[in-house]
């Protein structure tokens, strides 16, 4: 018991011998505080155009500015093949872009991006794929499921089986589309509300309950089938207007799938590590779970610049 106490005691006096407990540390002593390039770019031989995102990181003692993390002034630069090119930035879309016909991406052929600024300066390199695959099948069904708020909704499901690329290691993503036209009311009353028809595209979500991902490689599995999840895609079919009294009109949008498109990428391993960890974070809603890394293969920078070879198949209704 004595020896606690004594114990006890110097503690004590070691407490209230010092100011504080707290060092104060100054900024300029803390390592890598200031704000990286974030820089995103996926390109494919099948694709329109190419499509670089530049952006900038939050200082670690800085705040949140969503309105000026897109980075307008930086020199961004792609080449391969014996070319090189510089991609314009687009006001509109906020992203550097360059049409397909001007600079051609090539199945096999490496490829190099660099992105500059007045103070900063990254890069980074990627292989395309050199096959596609085949899509053995696929099946398009109609689901009609009721809502929490107990409305019912259609929706249409789509998936697809393919046949892995045997002799290799690949990294594949399924997607899907569909563009839908229906109708929307345009006025404020049901005296001059007036039909209108227009076109959108919805994205299908996967249900990975099955034990399938929209993410699958064929690590022990070279040579086999490849069978997606289930994607699903809501139709709009009932639009509610709330008139200036609060009177409240439904309106039928009688939709019409004009096509569906199923694509599968066969991509590079640093495509699959990132969107995988990009996912993995989304999901992590556990306040005390340990943050999730996301895959960086940006030299100087954050993000990632890798590449896919797409196939894809589009059914369009009679």
């Amino acid at each position: 018991m004595k020896i606690n106490i004594f114990i006890f005691l110097i503690v004590i006096a070691a407490l209230f011998s010092c100011d504080t407990l707290v060092t104060d540390v100054s900024p300029d002593d803390v390592p890598g505080i200031g704000s990286k390039l974030v820089v995103q770019s996926f390109i494919s031989p099948q694709a329109a155009r190419i499509y670089v995102v530049v952006t900038e990181s939050i200082p670690l003692f800085g705040e949140s500015n969503s309105e000026n993390s897109v980075i307008t002034n930086a020199v961004v630069k792609i080449s391969g093949g014996g070319k090189e090119v510089i991609l314009p930035y687009d006001s509109t879309s906020q992203l550097y872009s360059i049409e397909k016909a001007s600079f051609p991406i090539v199945a096999s052929q490496t490829y190099k991006l660099s992105v500059s600024d007045p103070t900063r300066s990254v890069d980074a390199t990627c292989t395309v794929p050199a096959n596609q695959v085949t899509i053995k099948s696929y099946a398009i069904d109609t689901a009609y499921i009721t809502r929490r708020n107990g409305r019912p909704d259609t929706a249409l499901t789509v998936n697809a089986v393919w046949q892995d690329i045997a002799g290799e290691a690949n990294f594949y993503r399924v997607r899907a589309n569909m563009d839908v036209e229906y109708s929307i009311l345009e006025g404020t009353t049901p005296d001059n509300f007036q039909e209108k028809r227009v076109r959108n595209r919805f994205s299908f979500n996967w249900n990975d309950d099955s034990g399938r991902s929209e993410f699958q490689s064929d690590v022990n599995l070279d040579g086999t089938s490849f069978t997606s999840p289930l994607g699903r895609s809501f139709l709009p079919t009932t639009l509610l207007y709330t008139s200036a009294d609060g009177t409240k009109y439904y309106a039928k949008q009688k939709p019409r799938v004009v096509s569906v498109v199923i694509e599968v990428n066969n991509t590079e391993k640093t495509y699959y590590d990132y969107h995988k960890s990009l996912k993995l974070a989304d999901q992590s809603d556990n306040p005390f779970s340990e943050p999730s890394l996301v895959y960086n293969n940006i030299n100087g920078g954050l993000g990632c610049f890798a590449a896919y070879n797409n196939r894809q198949i589009t059914y369009r209704p009679k």
